[in-house]
């Protein structure tokens, strides 16, 4: 992990602590399912940082695993090259 994408918009007093996904040093950007909430103690807010990220990412690992389990079954799936494509390395 590179930097957080941290929420924006109304409501969201800037600099905001709460956090909405994740850049790579690649520039991918990987969302987290919910919003991570950076508050308290930075030894205890960087570990639970640390686990969104662990859970955020086997996540995607699982759905690019049931996608890849069906690799040119037919039309509906995609092939490996375009599949590629939709998961961060």
């Amino acid at each position: 992990m590179k930097r957080l994408s941290f929420v924006k918009g109304p409501g969201y007093v800037p600099p905001s602590k709460q956090a909405d996904g994740m850049f790579s040093n690649e520039e991918e950007y990987v969302k987290f399912p919910e919003i991570f909430h950076a508050a308290g103690a930075v030894e205890n807010y960087l570990c639970d940082l640390e686990r969104m990220m662990q859970v955020t990412l086997r996540d995607v690992l699982e759905a690019s695993k049931v996608t890849a389990d069906h690799w040119e079954l037919g039309e509906d799936f995609k092939k490996r090259h375009f599949w590629l494509e939709d998961y961060c390395a």
